[in-house]
Parts: structure tokens; C-alpha cells; sequence
């Protein structure tokens, strides 16, 4: 018959399991929480700046849309849409979603230019805080009374593409 040796105790009174060095110690156990959070930490900072980066490229992929609709529009009527509220003479345009932006175009300007008004990604990033008025985290659209021309004003968080962060502009010859 096989004798059971008894385990150590300790000063406790409990029974100690045998050691025979298969643990991870308190030290080795800290650093790798620490090294899983900074990676973490690294992952989360890159993943924010993609979102940004995302959301700038929904704006700037918007912004090529409408310009397109709107020369469209030009090439079907001679001139670009109009407003009551997007005229010069008006003086303060409209965001593009504003009915008032193309109410006195020939013809509907949307759904049968662009199907629906593009809406800013959100939250805002970089300096496009606000979501009304010009240069803020939406789409505002500026027509001269004639129809001749337009400018269409948005805002970028960061650098994309060719056009750099802050508030842009677009006019039928250039995006600046």
C-alpha cells in the first residue's frame, strides 16, 4: 500500500500546494497587464484617427457628389439651381438638406438631380464644431441669382486626399 505524504501548511494552519515553479509571479503578471494596455491604448488611438479619417473621406466623397449633380443639372437647364435661400442676393445661402436652398429651380433639383441631401458624418472633427451656418460640420450652398455659378462650403478634420484640414470651398472650376 502506497503511504500519502502529508502536504506542508503554512502558518496559517492551510495546506500548501506543492511548488514546483509552474506559477507566473506577481511581477510577471503586472508586466503583461502593462504591455496588453499600452497596446491597447496604441490600438484605440490609431482606430479614432481611421474614424476621422473616414468621416473626412464620406465629406469629401459628398462634396464630389453634389458638384457632379449640379453640373448635370447645368448641362440639362443651362444653369445651376437656385433658392430663396441660396441666391446672392438672399446673402446668406442655405445648407443643402434646407428646402429653401433650391426652390426656384426649373426643375426639382432633387430627387432628380441628387437623390437625397448629404448629411455630415458625426460627431464634428478637427475645427467643424457647430452644425449651422457656413464652415461648420455640414454642407452650405451658395448660388449666384443668375444660376451662373455656385460654392459650396464644408469643413475637413484632418488632411485628405489633396485638400487640406479646416474649411473648404468648392465652385464649379475648383475645390479649394
Amino acid at each position: 500500500m502506497l503511504k500519502q505524504r502529508s502536504q506542508p501548511k503554512n502558518q496559517s494552519g492551510f495546506t500548501q500546494a506543492p511548488s514546483d515553479g509552474a506559477g507566473f509571479t506577481l511581477l510577471e503578471l503586472l508586466v503583461v497587464i502593462a504591455i496588453i494596455g499600452l497596446l491597447t491604448g496604441v490600438v484605440m488611438i490609431a482606430l479614432q484617427n481611421a474614424r476621422i479619417r473616414g468621416r473626412d473621406a464620406k465629406r469629401a466623397g459628398d462634396v464630389r457628389q453634389v458638384i457632379t449633380s449640379l453640373e448635370q443639372y447645368r448641362i440639362s437647364h443651362g444653369s445651376f439651381p437656385t433658392g430663396t435661400a441660396s441666391a446672392a442676393s438672399a446673402g446668406t445661402g442655405a445648407a443643402l438638406d434646407n428646402a429653401a436652398a433650391f426652390d426656384q429651380s426649373v426643375e426639382p433639383f432633387m430627387p432628380n438631380f441628387l437623390p437625397a441631401a448629404p448629411i455630415a458624418p458625426a460627431p464634428a472633427d478637427g475645427n467643424c464644431v457647430g452644425t449651422v451656418g457656413r464652415g461648420n460640420n455640414n454642407y452650405w450652398y451658395d448660388a449666384a441669382d443668375d444660376g451662373s455659378t455656385f460654392t459650396i462650403t464644408f469643413c475637413l478634420g484632418k488632411d485628405t486626399g489633396q485638400w487640406p484640414a479646416g474649411i473648404r470651398s468648392a465652385t464649379p472650376d475648383v475645390v479649394q
